[in-house]
């Protein structure tokens, strides 16, 4: 019952179960039975599990793959099943959410023809806002080369 319960609320891991099961004081016995039982009917499934929480966690959070290797591993995956959960993002897809959760927070603005004083200005808070974008996706899980190319783009499609 305890299992069912936990299950209806969101699909879990074998270990985020079996976390749960000894939590609720049961026996050894018990839970390895009860995620025996689980798996053969295919209600826990670990590579499912990782691979359909990297689909949402990416798209809906926009996470990158390192952010994302770090949830599947506190959720108790398997380091196999991550690097090939993981390692299914394309370069392409991690680029397109890195630049979008950016454009949404720092949407670009045009550039203005002002004086040079100005100017140093702007390009003072240019940098400011480079290190904020930067370190933003960092905390998102996006790798360095990822956060290169978004500055890069912004740089070269803002001035």
């Amino acid at each position: 019952m305890v299992a069912f319960r936990f299950l209806g609320y969101s699909a879990r891991s074998r270990t985020e179960m079996e976390r749960r099961l000894q939590k609720g004081e049961f026996d050894d016995q018990i839970i390895a039975t009860v995620l025996e039982e689980l798996a053969q009917r295919g209600m826990i499934n670990d590579d499912k599990f990782a691979a359909d929480w990297v689909d949402d966690r990416a798209e809906r959070k926009h996470y990158g793959k390192t952010r994302l290797a770090q949830e599947l591993s506190r959720k108790g995956i398997d380091r196999e099943t991550i690097k090939q959960t993981v390692g299914e993002i394309s370069e392409e897809d991690e680029f397109r959410r890195a630049l979008e959760i950016v454009e949404a927070r720092w949407p670009t603005s045009e550039p203005s023809s002002c004086s040079s004083t100005t100017e140093n200005l702007d390009r003072n808070e240019r940098e400011k806002e480079k290190m904020r974008i930067s370190g933003f996706l960092q905390r998102r899980g996006f790798g360095w080369s990822i956060v290169k190319q978004v500055l890069i783009y912004r740089s070269e499609n803002r001035l």
